[in-house]
């Protein structure tokens, strides 16, 4: 009962163990914005704190720590990083995205890094590790990378169930719920061939959601590989005008130069490895629904200062994830997004 009451805000929470940064969301943007890495932040943060959404097999989370461990250990700080995936380890659904058992005891043994994992962990549901102390109020970065279609590829407060039902079966096939050696599994029949995922895959989240956690979460928040059918349905929650949430109506390829119209037309011709600063070309939403429970004290809405949009899987010198760098060789796919997000 009472991790109830903590999470809608009754009471007060147990105190974090983890120390959380004291720097300001306009010193934030101006920081993001004069440099090409937004993970470079770890640099001049007070804190490196990282929260890694979705964390898959991570590969993301090598990286960093690769590049980051060393550089802050000689300013004789350790970097905090916590990884967290609905992935339950052992299961045999899911396949190369859970982590090797050599990869996670590197990490967790790595000199200069605070890394803990948590597996079988839905990221929207944190009560049990906020109540225990285990996550930081909040991180100097938090970051998803390649955030799953098709669960955050609907909102659901701008289109029926109905709706999403109907794409779903247009363009992924037909699914049901079955068992996969001793586990339940969503068996997705898909272009003659019978596939099969974890009994979640095809629950509808929606963007707003997770834009909710990752600025709850984040003083900076980093979307990466995010792709077309994803990306088209954050950035209309984005953006100011209602016009870019028509209900009831999905994005497609037809749908979406009628809906975003100018905006469709500069993003179409960026470049990969472009950077674009979202507010130049539209206003950005000036009160954003939270979806999540309130806490106690907490505004129901919230915004980002700053958006930055830059087209490609992949850039130089910053770290990402091995479903990242395997975009390249999706022939089928368009080059991906990611989205530098600087909450106010």
């Amino acid at each position: 009962m009472r991790a109830l009451c903590v999470w809608f805000g009754v009471v007060e929470g147990p105190a974090s163990q983890w120390p959380v940064s004291t720097l300001r969301s306009e010193g934030i943007e101006t920081c993001v914005e004069s440099q090409s890495n937004p993970f470079d932040l770890l640099l001049e943060a007070d804190v490196a704190s990282v929260l890694d959404l979705g964390c898959g097999d991570l590969s993301f989370a090598t990286e960093l720590v690769e590049q980051y461990v060393a550089p802050l250990h000689q300013r004789q700080r350790e970097l905090i990083l916590h990884s967290l995936d609905r992935l339950q380890p052992g299961s045999k659904l899911g396949g190369p995205l859970h982590p090797e058992r050599e990869r996670l005891n590197g990490l967790r043994s790595r000199t200069g890094l605070s890394f803990q994992f948590y597996g079988n962990q839905d990221m929207f549901d944190l009560g049990r590790l906020d109540q225990a102390g285990k996550l930081a109020l909040r991180y100097t970065i938090t970051t998803c990378w390649a955030p799953a279609t098709p669960t955050f590829a609907y909102e659901p407060t701008r289109l029926s169930d109905q709706i999403i039902n109907q794409d779903l079966h247009r363009t992924k096939g037909t699914f049901q719920q079955t068992h996969y050696s001793g586990e339940p599994a969503l068996e997705v029949q898909h272009e003659g061939r019978a596939l099969l995922f974890p009994p979640w895959k095809f629950d509808i989240r929606g963007p707003l959601v997770l834009l909710d956690l990752l600025a709850r979460r984040g003083l900076l928040c980093v979307l990466g590989a995010v792709d077309t059918q994803v990306f088209w349905e954050i950035l209309a929650q984005l953006l100011e005008d209602s016009r870019f949430r028509p209900n009831n109506q999905p994005f497609t390829s037809e749908s979406l130069p009628a809906v975003f119209g100018e905006i469709f037309d500069r993003l179409s011709r960026a470049e990969v490895g472009e950077t674009i600063k979202l507010s130049d070309y539209s206003p950005l939403r000036k009160e954003i629904p939270c979806v999540l429970p309130l806490l106690q004290a907490q505004s129901p809405f919230y915004r980002f200062r700053s958006i930055q949009i830059r087209r490609g899987a992949t850039f130089p010198g910053v770290p990402s994830s091995s479903t990242a760098r395997r975009f390249p060789d999706m022939a089928e796919e368009h080059p991906p997004w990611m989205l530098i997000l600087v909450p106010e």
